[in-house]
């Protein structure tokens, strides 16, 4: 990350001794299980079996595409994208029993629309993100290593340098996805007019003819290409943010999740000459949160709402770009009504901050101050970053090798969840609780905590340590269902490459900025 020297001087003050844990609601301890249609099943079965004594108790199911299709009572999760089932009703009916079984047991599940794959666009992440800031930025590498340092040569064909997915996922366009804007939805017309009245930072101009799966021409470079996602929505003329709520609804979910990580929009759409505003995305994403708010509200107002945040989103100093810093601050200030439903209250299903994939590499900024680069010191500075500002969130947890930066190209400055590391998380914010990615991701590392060690951990320190549900594990399947796993990290794809839906997904924001 790149920060001013400012608020390097903010910085040291912030992080006196005793930094206090940041604001949180109800202690929850939440895990997110990745959805696929091998394992994914079986998975869920066993959590749902056991859910009594599993050390969560709160599950996010993920991802359902931000373009998904769902009609309130078809009962079919054919165009949803969780990848759950591949035929029949696409696993709905048995999807629906294992999330009242986990909930009977004491555990919340929630849906989760988005996440890395179904957020990136990978013409626009490599001209504008990767390759938008020089040679001198952390995955710039992949531009020399694909196309000789130009990025007129990073082009479908490879995947425009790979950037979204290393080259050994074998994805296409077809794994990713962004999240639309519904010009003709009644809710959506009423999420932009809030938005534009709660303006601050400049006027709102949204992308109505940015339509996922039809052609889009960049007018500054003059290129040419599809959106990632489905247009079915548009020819159906749904609003997939009123649909995720009414799927959520019939299958008797608590609540619902979304998982914006859009960095190629707010370095696409930037304002200024260094450093830059981000507030176009600001007002993207909040539109999104509230038309997902309106329509809890009018279809089911008991449901929860919670979303992923970026470790940098609290931050409100200068922004250099190549990350999602302020986005969530700037929304808490000028809509507090949005981010507030999602954090506090009976609704709340928390602001999940994604404090992991952090980097100890100081020649890309991206230590918070100089010097400061363990994990347990990044995610402590981050977390008081909201709690400073009065922002309600969780904080967040990786199993195994992170996904950033890249581990066969800066793995000495990974930062994996070790026991040291969680032990001193867990001493300032082990009280809010928490949550983590993912539940069947492996350690990888006999250095690295496990998934059942970090949750146990966990919920002993946010649920205390007499709580039954503490001492369990989190269960394998009975039996895995063909197919296999390649990929390191949380980079899992099965062998089948001719599946109807994306499994590559992550769920993660990078934080570093250039």
């Amino acid at each position: 990350m790149r920060f001013t020297t400012s608020l390097f001087a903010l910085a040291s003050a912030l992080l006196a001794a005793n930094t206090p844990t940041s604001l949180a609601a109800d202690p929850v301890v939440g895990g997110y299980l990745l959805i696929n249609p091998t394992t994914g099943a079986a998975k869920l079965k066993a959590l749902a079996d056991h859910a009594a004594n599993i050390p969560i108790n709160r599950l996010f199911l993920s991802f359902a595409r931000p373009t998904m299709v769902y009609v309130a009572g078809s009962k079919t999760l054919e165009h949803v994208g969780l990848g759950y089932g591949t035929s029949g009703d696409y696993g709905f009916a048995d999807l629906k029993n294992q999330i009242t079984k986990l909930q009977a047991g004491g555990v919340e599940v929630l849906l989760s629309m988005g996440g890395w794959n179904y957020g990136c666009y990978p013409y626009l992440y490599t001209y504008y993100s990767v390759g938008g800031y020089g040679e001198k930025t952390p995955n710039f590498y992949k531009i020399q290593k694909y196309a000789e340092g130009h990025v007129s040569g990073c082009t479908e064909s490879n995947m425009w340098c790979y950037t979204c997915e290393p080259e050994e996922q074998h994805t296409t366009l077809a794994d990713f996805d962004i999240f639309p804007e519904p010009s003709y939805s009644p809710t959506w017309q009423a999420a932009e007019d809030y938005v534009r009245k709660g303006a601050q930072g400049g006027t709102p101009i949204f992308q109505h003819d940015m339509i996922p799966g039809r052609s889009w021409a960049d007018p500054k470079t003059h290129i040419t290409t599809t959106v990632p996602g489905s247009d079915y929505f548009y020819k159906q003329q749904r609003d997939p943010y009123e649909d995720l709520v009414l799927l959520a609804q019939d299958l008797g979910l608590a609540g619902v999740d979304v998982d914006y990580e859009e960095m190629w929009h707010a370095d696409y759409y930037k304002s200024g000459t260094g450093p830059w505003t981000n507030h176009q995305t600001v007002y993207k994403y909040a539109a999104i949160m509230r038309d997902v708010q309106l329509n809890i509200q009018k279809h089911a107002p008991k449901m929860k709402l919670g979303t992923a945040s970026a470790a940098v989103g609290a931050l409100s100093g200068d922004w250099w770009g190549g990350n999602l810093k302020g986005i969530w601050y700037w929304v808490f200030k000028w809509y507090p009504e949005v981010y507030n439903f999602a954090a506090t209250g009976d609704n709340s299903g928390g602001v999940n901050v994604m404090s992991y994939d952090l980097s100890s590499n100081e020649q890309f900024y991206e230590c918070p101050q100089p010097n400061l680069c363990s994990l347990h010191d990044q995610v402590n500075f981050y977390l008081k970053s909201y709690n400073d500002a009065g922002m309600a969130a969780h904080v967040g947890y990786e199993i195994g090798t992170p996904a950033y930066p890249a581990k066969d190209h800066d793995a000495a400055h990974q930062l994996p969840l070790t026991q040291p590391e969680l032990t001193d998380i867990l001493h300032m914010q082990g009280k809010n609780g928490g949550f983590f990615w993912e539940l069947y991701k492996p350690a990888d590392d006999a250095k690295n905590v496990d998934a059942t060690t970090a949750a146990q951990q966990i919920c002993k320190a946010a649920l205390g340590d007499a709580t039954p549900r503490c001492a369990g594990t989190i269960p394998q399947p009975n039996a895995h269902v063909g197919g296999g796993w390649v990929g390191g990290g949380d980079e899992q794809r099965h062998f089948s490459y001719s599946e109807p839906e994306s499994h590559c997904n992550r769920r993660k924001v990078h934080n570093q900025g250039y």
